[in-house]
């Protein structure tokens, strides 16, 4: 089942639309055209209650002044470029500067600030909608014109099935995620220490104090990035390890052991829990990274439901090619080609207690 809504209006008076998708558990999600917002992920409790596992905002004023992508679709580009600096085919591009003379998130006016056109494909059993968007050549400082599409679907399952399609004109990069911060215990529920974490990654890409990636590729051993099994968050944050020091907390790549270039359908990348909760999160992608991000920079930021949301309150699991990858020859390719269509697919799966239902 899907319920459309109007969340509200751009500056511009552009209406924003809200889509709750439903199924038959009674799991819902609110998506928003804005920027293909996940605004709220309702988890049943009982025939009454639900936990939201999502942090969010109330109105569109908060999501376009908010600078921490909370839910939301980013691109061009997802995590950071050099300088906002690279080449293709010996043309030299110089993208859009906008954290620590960096280019972030496809820049200042990515993805997560427009409006997308939407479609709703099926509100049946698997209610599913599809969100387009067109970006111009040039758009953030970005080569080609690109057509880029997205479908969520939220399955019978409880998986929200998130499918990324894009075409360009010419050569360009493409790196599309979605940035949804969880709390399984729900989203003011406090911090997410005690969340137990599970990635298949032997392999993670260590920055320098600015969160670029220095061009290798080192093992996780001995290290706060080693999720092969289940780590608490807490212990990974309490490290005095250097890199946990740069990023204020984790805000790493993880490269994903079960990843093949191009394929089409999704393997097991990891999970998260949290004892006692009765809610289990899993992903699946095709993608070969997952940057864990433990919102390090929040401080008494207002979130949805009044809200108050402080460091370490939600962790994201955005599935990715590697950070900086157009100016690292040694990652995996994120160059799309002239008239080649881009695709990848990243399922997040909630496992949760229904006895009390």
């Amino acid at each position: 089942m899907i319920n459309q809504s109007t969340f509200g209006k751009m500056p511009d008076g552009t209406i924003v639309k809200q889509f709750c998708l439903t199924n038959n558990h009674n799991v819902s999600i609110e998506i928003l055209n804005l920027g293909g917002i996940i605004r709220r992920w309702l988890i049943p409790k009982n025939k009454i209650e639900h936990t939201d596992i999502v942090l969010g905002f109330d109105t569109v004023g908060d999501y376009l002044s908010d600078d921490s992508y909370a839910g939301a679709l980013v691109g061009r580009y997802a995590n950071r470029i050099n300088k906002g600096k690279f080449s293709l085919a010996g043309i030299k591009h110089q993208t859009n500067i906008n954290q620590n003379e960096n280019c972030l998130h496809g820049g200042s006016q990515g993805f997560n600030s427009k409006v997308w056109q939407s479609t709703v494909l099926s509100s049946g059993d698997n209610p599913s909608i599809m969100l387009e968007l067109t970006s111009p050549d040039g758009d953030q400082g970005f080569p080609s014109k690109l057509i880029a599409k997205v479908v969520y679907t939220l399955t019978e399952h409880n998986r929200l099935k998130i499918e990324y399609f894009a075409t360009g004109e010419q050569n360009t990069v493409y790196n599309p995620t979605n940035h949804s911060y969880f709390n399984l215990l729900g989203h003011n529920s406090g911090s997410v220490k005690s969340h137990q974490v599970q990635i298949l990654a032997s392999h993670y890409t260590p920055t320098d104090n600015q969160a670029i990636p220095t061009g290798e590729i080192t093992e996780v051993d001995n290290t706060p990035f080693d999720f092969r099994s289940l780590t608490t968050i807490g212990q990974a944050l309490n490290s005095d390890h250097q890199q946990i020091e740069y990023g204020n907390g984790l805000d790493h790549n993880l490269c994903l052991d079960l990843f093949t270039s191009k394929a089409k359908t999704v393997t097991y990348a990891g999970k998260a829990l949290v004892k006692g909760s009765g809610i289990e999160l899993k992903i699946y992608t095709t993608m070969p990274g997952i940057q864990i991000f433990t919102a390090n920079h929040f401080s008494n930021k207002a979130g949805k439901e009044g809200a108050s949301y402080q460091a370490n309150q939600g962790v994201c699991f955005e599935t990715q090619f590697y950070p900086d990858t157009p100016n690292q020859l040694s990652f995996p390719s994120a160059i799309l080609e002239a008239g080649k269509e881009f695709y990848s697919v990243t399922e997040y799966e909630v496992l949760y207690k229904e006895h009390s239902l």
